[in-house]
């Protein structure tokens, strides 16, 4: 038996992602934001995975929350112990709130980049299924990580 591949779509990744970031997540202990609406497309071209969230935001230090978008991009890594792709190095492209004011968007946006990057450093968007990695007696192992602009491509080996 030669290699085989596992397709995964854009639709999927969002799905997880928005499973995975339906809790809110705590910055610095003084912001609660809520993630929801991820919408991923593929960069063949650069390898990065792009995502917007829309974005809600509260927090002690200001008297109303606010809502608005979060852009994302990141590189793509398997995972072997975990047979996972996992985000890599994540970067925070824009971090919009309604209803702030220049300094204090600018501020957000500097805390967004610094913290973020770290929150979502190493989070799971796909875990090859264990009947994909197992067909009769052949098992199978993860060879390579391609990503198109349809979505990625998981080639599978042989282990011999």
């Amino acid at each position: 038996m030669g290699d085989k591949t596992v397709s995964v779509t854009e639709a999927q990744i969002q799905q997880k992602l928005n499973e995975r970031l339906s809790v809110p997540l705590s910055l610095l202990k003084i912001f609660d934001i809520n993630l929801s609406n991820a919408v991923v497309t593929f960069d063949e071209t650069t390898g990065r995975m792009h995502t917007s969230f829309d974005t809600h935001l509260s927090s002690q230090l200001f008297e109303e929350s606010h809502a608005g978008k979060l852009g994302i991009s990141g590189k793509l890594r398997f995972d072997a112990p975990s047979n996972s792709v996992v985000l890599d190095a994540p970067e925070i492209e824009n971090f919009q709130l309604d209803g702030l004011d220049s300094k204090q968007t600018e501020v957000m946006n500097a805390l967004a980049k610094q913290v973020g990057g770290q929150l979502l450093n190493g989070l799971t968007l796909y875990t090859v299924k264990p009947e994909d990695l197992k067909i009769g007696a052949t098992q199978y192992q993860p060879k390579d990580l391609s990503v198109t602009n349809q979505g990625l491509q998981i080639t599978l080996t042989p282990q011999r």
